[in-house]
């Protein structure tokens, strides 16, 4: 990155699961110094590509559900104007949160955003057969609000400090079997590093050459392909659009000339791996 003071846009408020992520991206990257709430997961991209916040804070995959599939679309569209400018990875240490006093046996409703119920519903079918299980569209203080507005039947799957926050009770926990989330923050910016650990290419490419070449050109710049991601385009036979991650040090500047040479290709990331 080349610029300090940084905001970085985050769902909700200072205890959910997006912003613990924020403020991890804070604290391995002090060019951020901010973060700003938004109150859904589209309203926090919507703000990045405003321009309202310099970066947004968005799950790039998961341990148990694999890639995030909206987010990953919006990285490789040929017309994407997004880049990815840092990274953090984390635990998400899901727990139940409960109204003060409820017992476990109580609870009817147990609700939850989409990526901790996503990695908590095999504890939540397992150990609550007779409960309901809702994702809300907003985030998980919104579900923790309602447990506690509640008569102790429903509960919401929550963090430490949004149990804090409303004064909910821990039912059980952790209830996640050890998932990880890894996160991106995307900006409208290309605040890219001048000798970048970690590269991301975009591009559509079919059945020819080109994509190997690629691959290889790479490689003699120093950044081995790690991981990679395709969808097809529905166009024709073979044509994919790619997301390719490469890790390796070398230069900023090499990088970008040598993908001038792949028409479609778009450097769309390019930072320092931190913790």
């Amino acid at each position: 990155m080349i610029r300090t003071g940084l905001k970085l846009g985050a769902l909700g408020g200072p205890h959910t699961f997006n912003a613990q992520a924020a403020k991890l991206l804070l604290e391995r990257y002090p060019e951020f110094t901010g973060i700003a709430y938004y109150p859904t997961s589209d309203a926090v991209i919507e703000a990045a590509l405003r321009g309202d916040v310099d970066a947004a804070c968005a799950p790039e995959q998961m341990s148990k559900t694999g890639v995030h599939k909206g987010m990953l679309a919006r990285i490789t569209a040929p017309d994407s104007k997004l880049y990815v400018i840092a990274e953090a990875a984390r635990g998400y240490d899901c727990s139940l949160l409960g109204k003060p006093g409820a017992q476990l046996s109580q609870v009817r409703r147990v609700l939850g955003h989409n990526g901790s119920i996503a990695h908590s519903r095999a504890w939540l079918e397992a150990n609550m057969p007779g409960a309901s299980i809702e994702v809300v569209e907003t985030h998980s203080a919104v579900a923790a609000a309602a447990v506690l507005e509640s008569d102790g039947s429903v509960a919401s799957v929550g963090g430490a400090g949004l149990a804090r926050e409303f004064g909910l009770a821990t039912l059980a926990g952790p209830i996640d079997d050890g998932s990880a989330v890894n996160y991106w923050a995307v900006s409208l910016q290309q605040l890219f590093s001048q000798s970048p650990t970690r590269l991301l290419v975009s591009g559509r490419f079919g059945d020819d050459d080109q994509l190997s070449d690629l691959v290889r050109a790479m490689a003699d710049l120093g950044y081995r392909l790690r991981t990679a991601y395709s969808q097809h385009t529905g166009r024709v036979l073979s044509e994919q659009d790619y997301m390719l991650r490469f890790a390796g040090t070398g230069k900023l500047q090499s990088v970008r000339a040598a993908l001038v040479g792949f028409g479609s290709a778009r450097l769309a990331g390019a930072w320092d791996a931190r913790g």
